[in-house]
């Protein structure tokens, strides 16, 4: 009697390791605890960044303009007030100023005192004197690089506060091509020759840099009105889209409006399918 073959018992199997599908409540409350780490970072970062710019320029300030301001009104205070005979033991006595003095004069001192330089530095603002000197650390190797970044960050601040008088609408219009829209900003109008019709200037700004982009002449009828008023079409712009109002008229009219939606709502033909 010949023995029947048995079958091989299967190997064991490794027991699998736990994943998060595991454990879905300690899941979502990981993912819960990082979401808001993660929200309070982004609130914290910003807070902690201007506070610490702003200690920073005070530093800087203080040992560059404030401490050196210091000694010479200490020096014009024994000066005054002191007799000329008897300096050296007037500046013996007089070496350390009052705390008030270092807490309070000498900072309100050298506030007063960059007010009134920059106030001076106004005065040559685009002047033949402003150009001569962008010519010339435009032109300057390696210096040239910095300057022109740091230059660009206040051109652009600058025309973030005069856009508000020069811009006259923020629209809508039709750009790079059909089926496609922007918004832009009209700085000016003029008319056609032939027609009469009138022409707007749009400016059509780039992400993520405002500053720079394009101006179209386009018909008046040919834009449409954005609901977005300036800061927020600007912010729009340089966040790539991240920071928009909820809603926008995209489509101008009505009728446009009904068209759309009718395309959307009708079924595909018979090629389509």
């Amino acid at each position: 009697m010949t023995d029947l073959p048995t079958q091989a018992d299967p190997p064991p199997t490794e027991p699998e390791a736990p994943t998060s599908a595991s454990f879905p409540f300690f899941h979502s409350v990981f993912r819960f605890i990082r979401m808001r780490v993660v929200q309070g970072l982004f609130l914290a970062l910003p807070v902690a960044i201007t506070f610490w710019i702003l200690h920073w320029l005070y530093r800087m300030l203080r040992d560059v303009l404030i401490d050196p301001m210091a000694v010479v009104v200490r020096w014009l205070s024994l000066q005054i007030w002191y007799d000329p005979t008897k300096l050296d033991q007037a500046a013996e006595q007089a070496a350390e100023l009052p705390a008030w003095f270092d807490y309070y004069a000498a900072p309100l001192i050298a506030l007063v005192f960059i007010l009134g330089l920059l106030y001076f530095f106004g005065m040559f603002f685009q002047s033949r004197l402003h150009r001569l000197l962008d010519w010339i650390l435009l032109r300057v190797p390696v210096v040239t690089h910095i300057y022109s970044a740091v230059r660009k960050v206040f051109v652009a601040l600058q025309e973030q506060q005069t856009n508000s008088s020069r811009f006259q609408r923020v629209v809508l219009v039709t750009f790079p091509h059909t089926g496609m829209k922007a918004p832009g900003f009209v700085t000016s109008t003029c008319r056609d020759r032939l027609t009469g019709k009138k022409i707007l200037c749009v400016y059509v700004p780039t992400t993520p840099v405002p500053t720079s982009g394009y101006m179209l002449l386009v018909p008046e009828e040919e834009v449409s009105d954005l609901s977005w008023d300036l800061n927020e079409t600007l912010q729009a712009i340089v966040s790539g889209g991240i920071s928009v109002p909820k809603d926008v008229d995209y489509y101008g009219t009505e009728a446009e409006a009904r068209l759309a939606q009718t395309d959307v709502r009708s079924p595909p033909g018979p090629e389509a399918r």
